[in-house]
């Protein structure tokens, strides 16, 4: 029981760092909805995940 609630406490707070990241940055949502896509297609996504990645570090090392 308390795994299961730990889950949807750390789903809820992962939700809301999510919506407050694609608000800021519309097009790491993009790519979000992109890789998705493609996983549902059975695509290749390593090159769509790395450029999320790096887009993510440049917005990390800008606000640091």
């Amino acid at each position: 029981m308390k795994a299961i609630i730990r889950r949807a406490i750390n789903r809820w707070v992962m939700w809301r760092i999510d919506r407050r990241l694609y608000r800021a940055h519309p097009q790491l949502r993009e790519r979000h909805a992109a890789i998705k896509a493609a996983r549902r297609a059975h695509k290749p996504t390593k090159q769509i995940i790395n450029e999320q990645q790096q887009d993510m570090l440049r917005l990390l090392r800008e606000n640091m």
